[in-house]
């Protein structure tokens, strides 16, 4: 729900500029890429599910401050604290069901959660055109309910129930540093994915901004389209399975890649609010059909966690420059001009080809 009205919140509400608004995203953006790398490692020899309710913590905490502040410096704490935990988050839940799932189960659980978040932009749209506290508000119970669930199941599905694969689970440092240089593969291709999605980022960073404020959507539009997104996403998973499964992988990752690069520059071209839409939502599904390949290969690493975790720490890291990126060209070029950035994504997707880590 934070996602669907941020920006809009940032730049509308609180009238912050789009100077503003980059600082903000750019120290976020520092915070995330430290801590994720760190936290990525740390999964590999201690308890995932701990490091998941502490993400969810912190992004609640980041969204009390802001709900009681509207000053400039404590919304840009408030912020960087609710993207680290969700940051975080993301590459710890990927290794927890990784190791648990088949790539047929995989595919259904990418299938199938996507479709629970379907009513959650519009609702947050709806909420956030009367107020956007109210919208927070919501959000904030929700993930305390999310906290409540991730106790109930640690209780009852212990770690050690994962599949038989090797881990690093109690093993001391050095051994773990011997996997490292010894599965070359679990850190180059993890960094290309990074470049990719840094590229993507750079290039979606204002999205929900320009919607508004160039294309002029509604905060209701700019709900549909966040809900049609998921939607898009629940359908890539039975698809990139079906491909994967003949093409492979890594394959599969690249050739999506591509196919989403050439995708989202056609918004260069769209006035219109429904067609904006349209396009953004083939690019999506393409851009989500790396959810069970990439899945499934990271998982299956000897250094997992640090291998999901360095696909986020890094393009986070290197993210760093995105919103300076795409400031000067928003304002020295033009707004429209930033979606042209994901063009460069075919780059490091044909060097993906060469690592048949399948």
């Amino acid at each position: 729900m934070l996602d669907t009205v941020i920006q809009p919140y940032l730049g509308i509400h609180l009238g912050f500029t789009i100077s503003q608004i980059s600082l903000i995203f750019l120290v976020s953006t520092i915070v995330q890429g430290i801590l994720t790398l760190s936290l990525g490692i740390l999964a590999d020899f201690f308890n995932v599910f701990n490091l998941l309710i502490y993400s969810f913590i912190a992004t609640d905490i980041g969204i009390l401050f802001l709900i009681l502040s509207h000053n400039f410096l404590i919304v840009l704490a408030a912020v960087s604290l609710a993207y680290l935990g969700f940051n975080v988050r993301v590459p710890l839940m990927r290794v927890v069901i990784g190791k648990r799932m088949s790539k047929e189960e995989l595919s259904t659980y990418f299938t199938i959660t996507p479709l629970f978040s379907i009513v959650s932009p519009l609702i947050s749209g709806f909420i956030a055109q009367e107020s956007y506290t109210i919208d927070f508000v919501v959000a904030f119970i929700f993930i305390i309910i999310v906290i409540l669930i991730l106790f109930i199941i640690k209780s009852i599905v212990p770690l050690t129930e994962e599949k038989p694969i090797t881990t690093t689970s109690h093993i001391p440092f050095k051994e773990y540093s011997k996997l490292m240089r010894e599965d070359r593969s679990g850190l180059i291709l993890p960094l290309l994915l990074a470049v990719n999605r840094f590229i993507f980022g750079t290039s979606f960073l204002y999205i929900p901004l320009y919607f508004t404020e160039i294309i002029k959507g509604s905060l209701l539009e700019l709900g549909i389209m966040l809900s049609t997104e998921t939607i898009a996403i629940s359908l890539a998973s039975s698809l990139s399975k079906f491909i994967s499964d003949r093409l492979g992988n890594v394959t599969t990752l690249a050739m999506t890649r591509i196919l989403a690069a050439v995708t989202y520059p056609l918004i260069y071209f769209i006035k219109s609010p429904v067609i904006f839409i349209l396009i953004n939502w083939v690019g999506t599904l393409f851009i989500a059909m790396d959810n069970v390949p990439e899945v499934s290969v990271i998982s299956k690493m000897k250094t997992a966690n640090l291998s999901m975790s360095l696909i986020d720490s890094v393009s986070t890291l290197l993210s760093i420059s995105s919103p300076i990126i795409a400031l000067y060209i928003w304002v020295n070029i033009s707004p429209a001009t930033v979606f042209l950035l994901s063009l460069l994504v075919i780059i490091p997707s044909i060097l993906m080809f060469k690592y048949k880590v399948d």
